[in-house]
């Protein structure tokens, strides 16, 4: 890929196996009373589905979700100003987005409109925080270090691109201020096509 290199996204059997391990480790942290998979899964999950950067996730309010629109609000800056955008999710992640925020209110995490959706040990997490759940997950699914966070940005607007053909809306849900940033660095051929192309390339 023009501009994105391989090494910064993930291919659909390393996807498979961050979900997989991420997901397990939540059963099991539900089992034991404990929270850290829970927040790890929702991290991976909503990552992996939405693109948004790190500071976008981190600054999440609980009013920012819209289940019955299965919508996000995200402040994202745009000309030196925070701007409110709303992006389209899956069912899948809404219903995910629903059963977590049943679970924080279990626990006794604050659920009014204001409150962060992310919240650590110490209160609301800030992107470093995010970060290092994200690295956490990805060590845990033996996938290589050098996937950070911003690698899932990376990764959903590839398999987005491939699945739809849509660059348009590609930029949309990176929220690129202009269609030449995101054609310049998704509007190519994937790594993974090259690699089919050149499978038996000159078998009868």
């Amino acid at each position: 890929m023009d501009g994105l290199d391989r090494a910064k996204y993930m291919d659909s059997e390393e996807i498979q196996r961050l979900q997989t391990v991420t997901q397990a480790r939540m059963v099991m942290d539900l089992q034991a009373g404990r929270k850290n998979g829970v927040t790890a899964w929702m991290l991976v999950d909503l990552a992996l589905n939405t693109g948004l950067r790190v500071s976008e996730m981190a600054d999440l309010r609980i009013g920012d979700i819209n289940l019955k629109r299965e919508s996000l609000t995200v402040r994202r800056a745009k000309k030196k100003k925070r701007t409110p955008e709303t992006l389209a999710i899956s069912k899948t992640l809404a219903m995910h987005l629903k059963e977590y925020l049943d679970w924080k209110k279990l626990i006794g995490h604050p659920d009014s409109k204001d409150s962060p959706l992310f919240i650590g040990g110490r209160g609301p997490l800030a992107p470093q925080g995010l970060q290092r759940i994200w690295k956490a997950a990805i060590h845990k699914a033996g996938l290589p270090k050098e996937l950070s966070i911003h690698s899932a940005r990376h990764t959903m607007a590839v398999h987005l691109l491939k699945r739809t053909g849509n660059l348009r809306q590609v930029q949309k849900q990176l929220g690129h201020a202009s269609p030449v940033t995101t054609a310049n660095m998704y509007a190519d051929v994937s790594f993974e096509d090259m690699q089919n192309g050149l499978q038996d390339l000159y078998k009868q």
